[in-house]
C-alpha cells in the first residue's frame, strides 16, 4: 500500500484519539475545511465545524456569502462571525463565488445559477456531515448579502432564517417572490457609500436596489402587519420588527450610524434574534 493512502489514515486515527472529529465525517471521501475547499460540481466552499462537536449530533448550518472581490477564506478569517457561529454550535459554510463575485439578479456577473448552486452545496454538506435541516441559516456581506436576498425571495422556504449585512435586491426589484414566507433580520449603515440605502448605479448600466423598497417587498410577501416592536442599541442602532407575519415568520430592519460594515457585536445579536424567533414559532 502506498504512503499516499496510509498517511491520511494515520492522521485520521490521531485526530480521533485526540478528540477532534475529522473534517470528512459522515461518509465524505475528500478532506476539506477552512483552508482547503470542498469541491463539488459547479463550485467550491470552505467549512468549519464547531469545536467540541461530538461527531454525531446534527449540526445547524450557517452559509455565509462573501463580499465582492473576496473568497470563502475571507469569511473564515472573520473572527466576530466565526466566534458567534461557534457559540451557536453551527457549522460555517463559506462558498466561493466565480471570479470572486456572485451572479445576483440584476448585478453585472451572470456566470452561474446561484440558487441551484446553493441547493447543491447544502446537499453536498449533508453528504459530509449530519445537519439539522430545521436550522439552516443564510447570511452574507455586500454583494453576498444580495445573494442572501435572492435566495430568500426564490427559495426562502428551504431555510430557517436570513441575516444579510449591507446589501439587498438589485434593480429591477422583483415583483413577487415564489418562495414561502421568510424570516430575516437585515442591518445597514446609514452612511454606507458602497451600497447606499437607496442604491447607486454601477458603470452606468447596473443599479443596486433600494433597501426600503426591498424590505417592503418582503413585508408584503409575508403579509406582515405594521411593525410592533422597536429596539435601540449602540451607535444609533434602531431596529423595527414585524412579528405578525404568515407562517410565524418575522422581519426586522436595523439601521445604525456606520458605513459599509456590520456594527460591533452584530453577529451574536443576529443569532440571538433568530433563536428567539424559532422559540416563539415552536411555542405558538
Amino acid at each position: 500500500m502506498r504512503w499516499s493512502r496510509i498517511f491520511p489514515a494515520i492522521i485520521t486515527v490521531l485526530l480521533v484519539f485526540a478528540g477532534v472529529p475529522p473534517i470528512t465525517a459522515h461518509g465524505a471521501d475528500q478532506t476539506c475545511g477552512p483552508e482547503d475547499a470542498c469541491i463539488l460540481d459547479g463550485g467550491s466552499y470552505h467549512a468549519k465545524i464547531p469545536a467540541g462537536w461530538n461527531g454525531e449530533s446534527p449540526l445547524p448550518v450557517l452559509t455565509y456569502f462573501h463580499g465582492y472581490g473576496q473568497t470563502g477564506r475571507t469569511v473564515m478569517a472573520m473572527k466576530a462571525l466565526t466566534k458567534a457561529a461557534e457559540d451557536a454550535g453551527a457549522l460555517i459554510i463559506a462558498p466561493n463565488g466565480i471570479d470572486k463575485a456572485w451572479s445576483v439578479r440584476g448585478a453585472p456577473p451572470n456566470k452561474r445559477d446561484e440558487i441551484a448552486f446553493a441547493a447543491a452545496m447544502i446537499a453536498d454538506v449533508a453528504r459530509r456531515w449530519p445537519i439539522d435541516r430545521s436550522r439552516l441559516w443564510i447570511s452574507g456581506f455586500s454583494l453576498g448579502a444580495s445573494m442572501a436576498w435572492d435566495i430568500a425571495c426564490l427559495a426562502g422556504d428551504r431555510y430557517a432564517g436570513f441575516f444579510p449585512v449591507s446589501g439587498s435586491f438589485w434593480r429591477p426589484h422583483p415583483v413577487t417572490c415564489p418562495s414561502g414566507p421568510v424570516t430575516m433580520i437585515h442591518v445597514h449603515g446609514r452612511g454606507d457609500k458602497v451600497m447606499p440605502l437607496e442604491g447607486r448605479t454601477i458603470r452606468g448600466q447596473w443599479r443596486q436596489g433600494d433597501v426600503f423598497e426591498s424590505f417592503e417587498i418582503l413585508r408584503s410577501h409575508n403579509h406582515c402587519k405594521l411593525p410592533d416592536v422597536e429596539s435601540t442599541g449602540p451607535r444609533g442602532l434602531l431596529c423595527k420588527e414585524w412579528n405578525h407575519c404568515d407562517g410565524g415568520s418575522r422581519l426586522a430592519l436595523c439601521l445604525y450610524d456606520g458605513g459599509h460594515a456590520a456594527p460591533k457585536d452584530w453577529y451574536p445579536r443576529a443569532f440571538e434574534w433568530l433563536d428567539r424567533v424559532a422559540k416563539a414559532k415552536s411555542a405558538g
